[in-house]
């Protein structure tokens, strides 16, 4: 049986084997991005918790937290196309991590928007109006 091999992944703090260039510190502040991608990664964890608790709350309480998580993070997307060309981790952050993430608080805000409109024509309709 074989020993399996330990590989030192990037951002551990030590060097990748076999390579001579030292590994990626994801702590380091960025000044372009305003944070380091450990915090940007904070972030996009903070919008994950917010919709995993999407369905204990109302409609409108829903577009609110979708819409302001997604304009920081797609302000956060704006910063990392400008630094990814001499930042290849910004490149991989944006595609991997706040591409789909922004993609998914837009499908939130649908849903509540769409259950939001439903909620309205009930009341309207129990109000007795057409």
């Amino acid at each position: 049986m074989t020993t399996p091999r330990i590989v030192t992944l990037p951002g551990s703090g030590a060097s990748a084997p076999g390579s001579s260039q030292p590994a990626l510190d994801y702590n380091e502040f960025i000044q372009e991005l305003g944070g380091s991608v450990n915090s940007i990664r904070g972030e996009i964890n903070d919008a994950f918790e917010d919709m995993k608790l999407f369905h204990q709350e109302e409609p409108d309480a829903i577009m609110r937290k979708s819409g302001a998580h997604s304009a920081r993070l797609s302000y956060i997307r704006v910063l990392c196309l400008r630094i990814e060309d001499w930042y290849r981790p910004a490149r991989d952050l944006r595609m991997r991590e706040l591409e789909p993430t922004i993609t998914e608080l837009a499908n939130q805000y649908q849903i509540a928007s769409r259950l939001h409109s439903v909620r309205e024509l009930d009341w309207k309709m129990e109000s007795g109006e057409r």
